[in-house]
């Protein structure tokens, strides 16, 4: 899916109204009889966006980009072919409140000095 705060047209900071405003400002701009596939995606954008919850689960995937590439590869993908080393809930705690950081202070994304600690893959935790 696009970026819906794109799609919208609205900023990261948009309240409920001004994201209900500028949906339906784009549902008459666009109706689905005239430009199907471009009302879905708009729909489809301010369903993610509709909620101050989901704008900022929005906000934290764009901006805790780092920390979230991070937890992949200690989670996901092993530095040894074939060996499988699990990663404490401490350190996916610690990559998880980075990411929350870097939302609230953009400032911070993939500054944080370093990897968490117990971030070894080794199988501890």
């Amino acid at each position: 899916m696009n970026d819906p705060f794109f799609v919208l047209g609205v900023s990261e900071s948009a309240d409920d109204d001004e994201v209900k405003r500028r949906y339906l400002a784009l549902v008459r701009a666009f109706p689905p009889e005239r430009d199907p596939e471009r009302f879905q995606a708009i729909r489809a954008a301010f369903e993610v966006l509709r909620t101050a919850r989901g704008r900022l689960e929005q906000r934290l995937l764009r901006s805790g980009g780092s920390a979230l590439r991070r937890l992949k590869l200690s989670c996901l993908e092993p530095a040894t072919p074939g060996v499988t080393g699990r990663v404490s809930r401490a350190t996916v705690a610690a990559l998880l409140l980075e990411g929350a950081a870097a939302c609230v202070d953009p400032a911070r994304d993939g500054k944080a000095g370093g990897p968490p600690r117990g971030m070894t893959g080794s199988g501890e935790g």
